[in-house]
């Protein structure tokens, strides 16, 4: 089914927004339905993670660029080189404060904001809506006498770890995912989960594009926070999707799994030795008991659809998923050229030192927010060129090289010194932004981002785009969940960014067509993944703090609801 590419162009359009669709909405939010923001297991006991971790302190530019100083395809990129280094040169042992620090900064709980006497439990980063539907899994070798080999569900509600498997585990999860030896030599994965519902339960059909999305912007702050610590981390799309589900004891058509992170590459090289016995008994059925999210689940059909349309099924399609020639195809849908029709004119981006802004990528993370109202001063050119150069490589995915990308950036100038107002194009090719469009209205990018007053008053609103039929032929409909997951993570580096320059940023959706035809002809072959507001904010607020809560499980059980 994976090749059968109309299950994913199908789903694209049927949940593409227009004026139409969304004035004819007659949906509404059931606010006593709302999903809890937490998982939490009826019988599995938890271990408190510590809470005196490091702070990451790596230049926050610098970390957040994430490229590996010895990926040779940056020579054809003339990207700016990071002094980051793959942890084959250098790598530690990850011990349990630095995986709380990992936790932490990657999904911790930064603020808690109260609204109508509701206690709301904001995340190190940003997902659509406030409804977090991703959960992390947790594959460790153990820790010495810290923390046991095994399978841990990371809870950031109580900020600690359940055990959902005990012993070393590394070597069967390496075998789901075609014997990947980058998973058996790490000492810690991670396993990244869409808990569906949390997120239908406001945006219905779409959210399917939400799992990549909100999965996306946690893992730039991992990326970030790994390259921090000098651990070299590897992006694994390519794995068996029901035994990976089985593995974890999820629930079928109401969770998955959607991307595995082996942390630490290469720093172990210990062979795993697994008993056959061992690895039978876990592809059992296996599913703990969990406290229900609502009183009531709303099923969405097309969403499990476009996701069994892209599930790997054997290990010959995980094979062919990390095949060098399909790296190679995806090499030379990077290098192909966009076509100059419609360019005006052209100009090349200013390049800053990583270490003119001495920020750490730690209060970059914790200033980050989603800002609710832009100032509508300029923002410096040369602070915009250094989010477009910087936000688009270092993502080290299993089906490419690590520079390489399968996404576009457009944006709308409306505010920036020595920039005129106008609709451009980011070549990376060049380190140039080309003008597509000039003399904007102002209102052209707050109309296209469904008629928000915020993105028009943003200095730019930036639209990440992308070849998606071509995408679609090379990858299959897996090519769906890679494409927005890059621009998840692409998003996610656009805000550290953002904040790390002093400025604010936030996410929102679109008129589908009405982006591609406002940027055509230039962009008639591409669709519109996400947009991403940035400039000034209009008012000052709080960074947030160092604030692993201890909540309780009936507090968590409750939140968010009338009921327990």
């Amino acid at each position: 089914m994976n090749y059968d590419i109309l299950y994913s162009i199908n789903y694209h359009e049927m949940t593409k927004h227009s004026e139409f669709s969304v004035m004819n909405s007659n949906y509404f939010l059931d606010w006593s339905n709302r999903p809890k923001p937490f998982k939490v297991y009826k019988d599995l006991s938890s271990l408190p993670l510590p809470i005196d971790f490091p702070h990451p302190t790596l230049n926050a530019v610098t970390a957040i660029s994430n490229l590996s100083s010895n990926d040779k395809s940056l020579n054809n990129k003339n990207q700016i080189p990071s002094p980051l280094s793959s942890s084959k040169d250098i790598s530690k042992i990850i011990t349990l404060s630095d995986l709380s620090s990992l936790l932490f900064y990657s999904y911790g709980i930064t603020r808690v904001m109260r609204f109508n006497s509701v206690d709301y439990y904001m995340r190190a980063a940003s997902a659509t809506g406030a409804l977090y539907p991703i959960e992390i899994y947790v594959v460790a070798k153990g820790l010495g006498a810290e923390l046991d080999a095994g399978v841990y569900h990371f809870n950031p509600g109580e900020f600690s770890l359940s055990a959902i498997r005990k012993g070393d585990y590394r070597s069967l999860l390496g075998s789901i995912a075609g014997n990947n030896t980058d998973i058996t030599t790490s000492p810690i994965s991670l396993i990244f989960t869409s808990y569906a519902w949390r997120n239908a339960w406001k945006y219905q059909l779409r959210s399917y594009r939400h799992w990549f999305w909100d999965a996306g912007v946690i893992v730039a702050n991992l990326l970030a926070v790994t390259g921090s610590m000098q651990l070299y981390t590897r992006l694994i799309m390519g794995f068996l999707d029901d035994q990976s589900n089985r593995f974890l004891g999820l629930e079928d058509q109401k969770e998955a799994s959607i991307l595995i992170a082996a942390i630490d590459v290469d720093a172990l090289k210990d062979k795993v030795n697994q008993e056959q016995s061992l690895q039978e008994k876990i592809l059992d059925s296996f599913a703990p008991k969990v406290y229900p999210l609502s009183l009531e689940e709303i099923d969405y059909p097309e969403i499990w659809k476009a996701y069994n349309s892209s599930k790997l099924l054997d290990n010959a399609q995980v094979s062919g998923w990390i095949n060098p020639q399909r790296k190679a195809e995806v090499d030379e849908l990077d290098k192909k050229d966009n076509p100059s029709l419609g360019t005006l004119r052209q100009y090349t981006l200013p390049k800053s030192s990583m270490d003119d802004n001495g920020i750490d990528i730690g209060n970059s993370i914790l200033k980050r927010g989603s800002t609710r109202q832009f100032s509508r001063l300029p923002i410096p050119f040369l602070t915009l060129s250094n989010i477009l150069l910087n936000s688009t490589r270092g993502i080290p995915m299993d089906y490419k090289n690590d520079s390489n990308s399968l996404i576009d950036l457009y944006l709308v100038v409306n505010a920036v010194d020595g920039l005129e107002k106008g609709g451009y194009f980011f070549n990376s090719r060049n380190n140039s932004i080309d003008l597509l469009k000039d003399r904007l209205s102002r209102n052209i990018s707050g109309h296209l981002c469904l008629d928000q007053s915020l993105f028009a008053d943003a200095s730019a609103v930036i639209f990440i785009m992308t070849d998606l039929k071509h995408v679609l032929d090379i990858l299959g409909n897996r090519g769906y969940r890679a494409t927005q997951m890059e621009a998840g993570i692409t998003a996610g580096k656009i805000y550290l960014l953002s904040y790390a320059h002093g400025l604010g940023a936030s996410g929102s959706t679109f008129y589908d067509n009405e982006v591609i035809e406002f940027f055509s002809p230039h962009a008639k072959q591409k669709e519109t993944l996400i947009a991403i507001g940035v400039g000034i904010p209009s008012y000052r607020s709080k960074p947030g703090r160092v604030l692993p809560v201890r909540l309780t499980r009936e507090q968590m059980i409750g939140a968010y609801s009338t009921f327990s």
